[in-house]
């Protein structure tokens, strides 16, 4: 397939150009201008942005992907890669899930969960682990790394989660520093202690001298607004003292706490703060059930949502930038090294949009409702959307771990 006259923006952060893509297989052959091999489906992509397939982070949608859903909602944003398993609570046994799913419409890839390897070990979920309980918990996790979990989440607001130390989260990610994962966290406190619980995150990371991922970043409550820029000056000295510090960001200022009530708990202006900072990725910290239903829009909506109103409308980031934190940022994070550059080489998950239609459609009050604007997604090289219908094409893989045995 060749896509014509399109405006490509490749996910580096660089200018969009005016250009032609070539897929041949499950490949990118080659992007710009370039003669067509004889036979080749050309595709007018005139009017339209060609970038990589979105990439996000954080989510929690295993269960509805793992049991064959068809991911309309998803594909319908561009949207061609999950990490599941986030906040501490994943999958109990990483290998068995894998090797278990038949079908994918788009990519997944798994974390181990804080919860699951504590429910396993801990006999008494009231107290903080003991030494032996930490051990056995930490050959659990070079289990699941073994096994192809990408890293380790935990959800420290979160009960019994809210029992790990500082020391054990710590020894934990020696394993991780072992096999290569990283360390995503939902911190101890989003709110009253927040600029308290991201020193912690730094403490571990440095400490067990692994790659922290920290998780939809955020200062709660009208209280603590206006804390988004001491948060952010501490992933800042962080990242000059040699940690690898990034963190991801939803496009909503009401989170899943607000449901139900007219409130607002996240600062408009945090959360254009967080959007333009270098460190901060777009992730959507989605739920879905194993119908596929959500409470928030963000799962519906997140990324047309930051597309139309942050990056079209209001230009707090450019598109370039946006592109780039939905695609490469994701990628190195997660190590997917042949993902989230539309080059030559790379696995062909491919979105166009259209920039006038591009919108999220759901609401607070409507939550489930198909973004607009999406034209056509491909995933490892399959129509999975034409002309903003899903075909129905189930062409994702499964993605482990990459780093070391």
């Amino acid at each position: 397939m060749v896509f014509r006259r399109g405006q490509i923006i490749d996910g580096s952060g660089s200018k969009a150009y005016a250009g032609d893509v070539g897929i041949k297989g499950r490949e990118i052959v080659a992007t710009g201008y370039f003669q067509a091999a004889p036979g080749a489906v050309e595709i007018d992509a005139r009017n339209l942005i060609l970038c990589p397939g979105f990439i996000d982070p954080h989510t929690h949608t295993e269960d509805y992907l793992g049991r064959g859903g068809g991911a309309e909602m998803l594909l319908l944003q561009g949207v061609t890669t999950h990490l599941g398993g986030n906040c501490g609570t994943s999958v109990a046994r990483v290998g068995e899930f894998l090797s278990g799913i038949n079908r994918l419409a788009i990519n997944l890839g798994i974390l181990a969960g804080y919860k699951n390897l504590r429910q396993a070990t801990v006999a008494s979920e009231g107290r903080p682990a003991r030494a032996n309980e930490v051990a056995a918990m930490q050959q659990k996790l070079a289990a699941a790394l073994q096994e192809g979990a990408l890293g380790l989440s935990v959800g420290l607001e979160y009960w019994p989660q809210t029992f790990a130390t500082t020391r054990e989260l710590v020894e934990l990610g020696q394993v991780l520093r072992e096999y290569g994962g990283f360390y995503a966290t939902h911190i101890r406190s989003e709110s009253d202690r927040v600029v308290e619980a991201v020193e912690e995150v730094i403490t571990v990371g440095q400490q067990a001298g692994v790659p922290v991922q920290y998780s939809h970043i955020k200062a709660s409550f009208q209280r603590n607004w206006g804390k988004m820029g001491k948060i952010l000056k501490l992933l800042d000295e962080a990242w000059q003292g040699g940690l690898d510090i990034t963190a991801d960001v939803y496009g909503y200022t009401f989170s899943s706490w607000d449901l139900g009530s007219s409130r607002n708990s996240i600062s408009e202006d945090d959360l254009q703060l967080a959007l333009q900072h270098p460190a901060v990725m777009i992730g959507s910290d989605s739920g879905l059930d194993a119908e596929g239903r959500a409470v928030h829009p963000r799962a519906y909506g997140n990324y047309p949502h930051i597309l139309r109103h942050y990056v079209l409308d209001k230009g707090v980031i450019t598109l370039e930038e946006a592109i780039h934190k939905m695609t490469v940022m994701p990628a190195q994070r997660l190590g997917l090294a042949d993902r989230g550059l539309l080059a030559r080489g790379y696995k062909a998950d491919m979105v166009a949009f259209d920039p006038g239609t591009i919108s999220a459609t759901a609401t607070r009050t409507n939550t489930n409702r198909l973004a607009t604007g999406v034209r056509l997604v491909l995933v490892n090289g399959q129509v999975a959307v034409k002309d903003g219908q899903v075909t129905g094409a189930f062409a994702g893989e499964v993605l482990r771990r990459q780093g070391k045995e």
